[in-house]
């Protein structure tokens, strides 16, 4: 089950207008904005860029001087190593799915440009990590000045643990070629057996849901990647279909 911490984060982050009072979890707002968690790591979307980031003001230490907020883990790394934001000054942004290991930011903006946005990419882009809770990954117009004027600092690429989740997230989608049920403990016996595989000390498995009134359901699948709590949150996938990664 969620916890109190871990839903109002994600409540928090994926709230596109937030505010000083915490949204109710028990809201029909909150369903709505649950439901958009698990789907952004789904598929790609297209959205209008509406999301103010919470900054955190840095009030000591060497970086005091130049940055007022923090980005990321504060040293150029995003916290959610699986998404990626294209954005268009014009015409809002695009969401991507991303894979550290194997994808190139810039390189992935500048091939899904034109699908996104109806035109051609601009010549120079820049990816920042932004300073949202999230620290999420972020393609701009322009060169690396863009980090500045959006709050944001440089993207320096993934830390050694999001390699291996990337690794990980790799191995674990080969485990099921062709599969559309996978029940919930073969799912969990692989899960913990590829994340020693890949040494990833410290995550866990869970169940995607809301109250304890909410068993398992026949089918699991990836729901979201908590990097912050290194927590993968597992869903209950329609028997049937094919089963989708984020």
């Amino acid at each position: 089950m969620l916890s109190d911490e871990a839903l109002d984060r994600m409540l928090r982050d994926s709230d596109p207008d937030p505010g000083e009072r915490a949204t109710d979890p028990d809201s029909p707002v909150a369903t709505r904005i649950l439901a958009r968690v698990r789907q952004s790591t789904r598929r790609r979307r297209r959205r209008l860029l509406v999301m103010v980031p919470t900054v955190a003001l840095v009030v000591t230490g060497a970086t005091a001087g130049t940055y007022a907020w923090v980005a990321g883990d504060g040293r150029g790394h995003t916290l959610d190593s699986t998404g990626l934001s294209c954005v268009s000054s014009a015409d809002g942004d695009a969401v991507l799915n991303f894979d550290p290991g194997t994808d190139d930011p810039v390189g992935t903006c500048r091939e899904r440009w034109r699908e996104s946005f109806g035109q051609a990419a601009p010549t120079e882009l820049t990816a920042c990590v932004d300073s949202s809770q999230q620290g999420s990954i972020t393609v701009y117009p322009g060169g690396r000045d863009q980090c500045g004027s959006h709050r944001s600092d440089p993207y320096l690429g993934p830390t050694e643990e999001q390699l291996a989740l990337s690794h990980f997230r790799a191995d674990l989608k080969k485990q099921f070629p062709d599969r559309t049920c996978v029940p919930h403990p073969e799912f969990r016996k692989v899960v913990d057996r590829l994340l020693d595989r890949h040494g990833l000390t410290g995550w866990t498995a869970r169940h995607f849901q809301t109250a304890d009134r909410e068993p398992e359901g026949a089918c699991a699948d990836v729901s979201y990647y908590d990097e912050t709590d290194r927590i993968i949150w597992l869903g209950d996938h329609k028997s049937g279909t094919p089963l989708t990664w984020p």
